[in-house]
């Protein structure tokens, strides 16, 4: 009798020893083939299946629906947009554990000065839960944009160059209502009222300040830049700003004598006064050169010869055509089309 009790004792111990054994490799062991770390995006309106389909995919793993199984039973029971990292060794309990981390996650965005829609669309599907082509087509079509009060031709001045935090789920309404937020935000009291002492409305201040972005990426000319824009309107000159030409022929390089007489509302050497909407996003400081011009007598300027990315600015036109002959022999002895 005792030797059968013994016997069934040992029988159990092995039993549960095989039981825990094989729970173990299951939530410890290595959950995947693969020997390297690999970066999954998980997207909104997924479940367990469908991510469990995409990382055997992307990851290899061993066995979909041990995963569902297990996973479910840890805790991660609904599936959250994220972007999480697998490690090499990863096991279903690890798995789990960056699944449920990783619930909220956030992410910085850095709208720059410059961007032009596509890169700022490419920017926002690769952090959010954007489409790029859609975000284009929304911001390319005639009217309101969402009822934000802007359009397919002003909609740069919408947006505020600066990093923001986001929750990787933002959609296209989400990040648009963020922005006409941040919009109001950067247009306070104090910004307007320099808006007005300049004689400018705030989207004038953002089609001046995205021309000298465009100039320059040297900030601590952009006031002298901006001023002799705002000294040309003010004289009733034409601008005569080439970055609105670029704009217009949509590609980079010298302009041309071609170049300057293609007609379109935005060629400021055709067109007084400013171009119908901003040609880029502006950097926060070319706006705030634009707001805060005190003054000088510049009307003209041009690229130094030593091409340090400086400008040589003038108050007459025989100064100015000096300095531009400099700098057009420097090009041509550099063999610069």
């Amino acid at each position: 009798m005792k030797k059968w009790i013994l016997w069934s004792l040992l029988v159990l111990l092995v039993v549960g020893i095989t039981i825990a054994a094989y729970f173990y490799s299951v939530l410890f062991g290595n959950a995947f083939e693969g020997k390297r770390e690999v970066r999954v995006r998980i997207r909104s309106g997924w479940n367990l299946d469908k991510l469990a389909d995409v990382l055997q995919e992307k990851a290899a793993m061993k066995n979909k629906e041990r995963f569902v199984y297990w996973v479910n039973r840890l805790g991660y029971k609904k599936v959250k947009p994220c972007t999480i990292k697998i490690p090499a060794g990863c096991s279903m309990y690890q798995l789990a554990d960056i699944l449920k981390k990783n619930r909220y996650q956030t992410t910085n965005i850095t709208i720059l000065g410059s961007m032009d829609k596509l890169k700022l669309a490419t920017l926002l599907a690769n952090k959010l839960e954007m489409d790029a082509d859609s975000f284009v087509q929304l911001l390319s079509k005639p009217g309101n944009i969402l009822n934000t009060g802007f359009t397919d031709t002003t909609w740069q001045a919408l947006f505020v160059a600066n990093t923001y935090n986001f929750a990787v789920a933002t959609n296209t309404e989400g990040f648009m209502r963020r922005m006409v937020t941040e919009h109001r935000k950067f247009w306070n009291d104090e910004r307007m009222k320099r808006a007005a002492g300049q004689g400018l409305t705030p989207l004038q201040v953002v089609i001046v300040a995205s021309i000298v972005t465009k100039e320059s990426n040297k900030t601590d000319e952009y006031e002298n830049i901006a001023g002799v824009y705002l000294n040309r309107l003010r004289k009733g000159m034409l601008l005569q700003a080439d970055p609105t030409v670029v704009y217009v022929r949509n590609h980079t390089g010298r302009v041309t004598g071609a170049d300057l007489k293609i007609e379109s509302p935005y060629n400021t050497y055709l067109h007084e006064g400013l171009p119908p909407g901003p040609i880029c996003i502006p950097n926060i400081s070319s706006m705030e050169a634009v707001l805060n011009y005190s003054g000088h007598h510049f009307l003209y300027f041009v690229a130094m010869p030593d091409f340090s990315g400086y400008h040589h600015f003038s108050a007459t036109l025989a100064e100015h055509n000096l300095w531009a002959r400099k700098f057009h022999q420097a090009l041509n002895q550099r063999n610069i089309r």
